[in-house]
């Protein structure tokens, strides 16, 4: 299996470097690629690697790796009694509070999500084989509607893209592009597009008159559709894998001169009404044999 992940990675400790003696505590943070800072470049790391050899914290004076303090965390402080023999660098950090939180809180929330984000490829590639099936799930299950409500006010020389989406479990991004005559949805997989779907402004568009684009994708069929006011565009198939609205990471653009808007998305595949009134409607009141009959994507 690759195990790869991009991240910067700070390099370990040199203890015998004149400025780390009587070093107390420092954070050695792992940040993903492009969201951390520019002095330690990103690079592929294999992420056992990282578990077993990264340094993640100095606390009393003393280099924890991540698997070290996973273990120490979850033997020493995880149970419903503290050890009485905490060790003293754990007791340190337990006293130490950044934005609120124990600085070890934020390097298992890392540990965990880069877990969940190999782990998604250890299942795909089970199912690949053949030797794993999931489990069945609810209809809505991996269903997910991402939008804008826009309003240009001058006309774009060059397209904008407006944000992008990632997914770093099944290793998905979505990029949403404002053009002179539309917007552009990319989808792409591991960094390969998979498929690019388009929607047109509206007849007899304004310039500021506020406008709603949406896009829909359910997991359970591998398919996807643009919707606006004017209706929605034919079913495409795309294979991005499952894919939930709260795995998407929004990244915006500084850019947004010459247009105003908003973003929404759900965990549902929204019908033409919602997308032109952005209001929930009482699916939740058919059954699912009423469902199932309809199709995943609503009317």
């Amino acid at each position: 299996m690759d195990d790869s992940v991009n991240l910067h990675v700070p390099g370990d400790l040199d203890p015998n470097h004149p400025i780390n003696q009587g070093l107390q505590f420092m954070t050695m943070q792992i940040y993903r690629g492009g969201q951390g800072p520019e002095y330690i470049p990103p690079h592929d790391h294999s992420f056992r690697g990282v578990i077993r050899q990264a340094q993640a914290l100095v606390a009393d004076g003393k280099p924890l790796t991540h698997e070290y303090l996973i273990k120490a965390v979850a033997q020493q402080m995880g149970s419903a009694h503290e050890d009485d023999g905490l060790e003293p660098a754990l007791a340190q950090l337990s006293g130490i509070f950044i934005n609120g939180v124990e600085p070890f809180v934020e390097v298992l929330v890392m540990d965990a999500k880069l877990t969940l984000e190999v782990g998604e490829r250890v299942l795909i590639e089970a199912e690949r084989r053949g030797i794993f099936k999931r489990p069945p799930h609810s209809h809505n299950y991996g269903n997910v509607t991402i939008g804008f409500l826009i309003a240009i006010n001058q006309r774009l020389a060059i397209p904008l893209q407006l944000c992008q989406f990632h997914a770093y479990g099944p290793s998905v991004t979505i990029k949403c592009t404002v053009t002179e005559i539309g917007v552009e949805f990319l989808l792409a997989k591991k960094e390969s597009t998979i498929v690019e779907m388009f929607a047109p402004y509206p007849d007899n568009v304004q310039m500021g008159d506020p406008m709603v684009f949406a896009l829909s994708y359910c997991s359970r069929t591998n398919q996807a559709r643009t919707i606006t006011t004017q209706g929605a565009s034919p079913l495409v198939t795309c294979q991005l894998g499952w894919v939930h609205a709260t795995d998407l990471e929004p990244e915006f653009e500084q850019n947004r001169e010459g247009f105003d808007g908003a973003l929404f998305s759900y965990s549902r595949l929204l019908a033409l009404a919602d997308v032109a009134g952005l209001q929930a409607p009482p699916h939740g009141r058919k059954t699912r044999e009423e469902l199932d009959a309809q199709g995943p994507f609503p009317a």
